[in-house]
């Protein structure tokens, strides 16, 4: 979040509304770091309401906006306030604006399913920090870092990064990328404890932000373990936060079935993963079913593709591996840590298919497509099945990645 001294600084002591976003983007800081989604994203449209039409406020609102969206996992509307914030600016990112701006693209990648750019842009922001840049971000973008190479099949790479997570906090994403390199060395139960660890609040602050992560790969630790007790500890917990934000309500339902063994949380939560253009979020919940037994065989094969497209070789060869120990023929992974490369330039679309491709990476249900462009909603699915067509995508996910990735022309071209 944005502190109130620096956008003090651009306020220069005049009464315009910067003053009043200053104070209600504290405000967001606190509630944030409290996991109150609820009170944040009613401070964030206090926020917008109070910059009203003053470029500075306005910027710094989205920026903001954009920030606690991201890590709600509000993709689509994160997404749509940093592009709002481009624009305003003429694309040229303010000093004290980048590195948040940054710090958006790096969460809308990582679960959006572009894994590459994710770690390539999180590698860049923490090789250039600038002093503003809050520790809670910087050192959650380290923590990022960790688990975006170790999926990438990097794991010496990851473990080498990891030695600075001790130093940099907050402590519960420090924790959750160590106990995914715990789990990768064999030692689940020192993951579980390091889990737990942060979990043991004490009289230590905490950053509530966090806990959904750290929540769900302790539920999904201990159920690999056969820990009933702890699987259900955690999908407990996980369902006491704040279900407002899009994150939560499906690491919830993921959680709920690592518990139970019930399929139906981990089916809503893929459907919820896919309306948000979280193709990260889908892929676990497609691992999650497979793993409970929900015709594991498509499911399981359904996930090694998904983390296959994301770019995460590491996630798809466990996946692989868990078919062939339930007696299932595994594809091979033919991803490895290296980005991957595009053989074939962009799409061309219709402006239309361009601007219901854009509807979609946005999060927007086909309802909600058909109501924007004033259209029936089977002109909207007859546009999507041409997209698909088009662009050999089978999903609203994949579709959400494949703008994400830029592997649709979305320029200027005529219908």
């Amino acid at each position: 979040m944005l502190e109130t001294t620096w956008l003090s600084v651009l306020n220069d002591g005049s009464e315009r509304p910067v003053s009043r976003v200053a104070a209600l983007s504290q405000a967001a800081q606190t509630a944030l770091r409290r996991g109150e989604v609820s009170e944040c994203l009613a401070v964030l449209a206090q926020q917008r309401t109070a910059a009203a039409d003053d470029p500075v406020a306005l910027v710094w609102s989205l920026t903001a906006s954009s920030v606690c969206r991201c890590v709600f996992g509000q993709l689509g509307q994160a997404r749509a306030d940093l592009a709002e914030a481009r624009r305003a600016c003429h694309y040229a990112a303010p000093l004290l604006a980048e590195p948040f701006w940054q710090f958006t693209e790096i969460v809308c990648s990582w679960l959006g399913g572009n894994w590459t750019a994710a770690q390539a842009s999180a590698a860049s922001l923490d090789n250039n920090q600038v002093s503003a840049f809050p520790a809670a971000l910087a050192g959650t973008v380290i923590a990022l870092r960790v688990e975006l190479l170790r999926g990438l099949g990097l794991p010496g790479e990851s473990r080498r990064l990891a030695g600075r997570l001790a130093a940099t906090g907050p402590a519960e994403m420090s924790a959750w990328a160590q106990a995914g390199l715990d789990t990768n060395d064999g030692r689940p139960a020192d993951a579980m404890r390091r889990l737990a660890d942060v979990c043991d609040i004490g009289t230590r602050s905490v950053y509530r932000t966090a806990l959904p992560l750290v929540l769900y790969r302790l539920a999904e630790t201990a159920f690999s373990c056969g820990d009933q007790d702890v699987t259900c500890y955690a999908a407990t917990a996980l369902a006491g936060l704040d279900q407002a934000a899009p994150l939560n309500e499906i690491l919830s339902g993921l959680a709920r079935t690592y518990a139970t063994r019930n399929p139906e949380p981990a089916r809503r939560a893929l459907q919820q993963a896919e309306a948000a253009g979280a193709a990260t979020l889908a892929a676990e919940a497609l691992t999650a079913r497979g793993q409970i037994g929900d015709d594991p065989a498509t499911t399981l094969a359904a996930a090694h593709a998904a983390w296959e497209r994301i770019g995460a070789p590491a996630r798809a060869r466990a996946v692989a591996a868990a078919m062939r120990a339930a007696g299932f023929s595994a594809p091979v992974t033919t991803l490895t840590g290296a980005p991957h490369v595009r053989t074939r330039g962009p799409v061309a679309l219709t402006a239309r298919e361009r601007t219901v491709a854009l509807l979609v990476h946005e999060g927007r249900t086909n309802q909600q497509i058909a109501r924007a462009l004033d259209i029936s909603v089977k002109t909207v699915e007859a546009y999507l099945t041409r997209l698909y067509r088009k662009t050999t995508c089978s999903s609203r996910v994949e579709l959400a990645v494949a703008v994400t990735e830029r592997r649709l022309q979305l320029g200027e071209s005529d219908d």
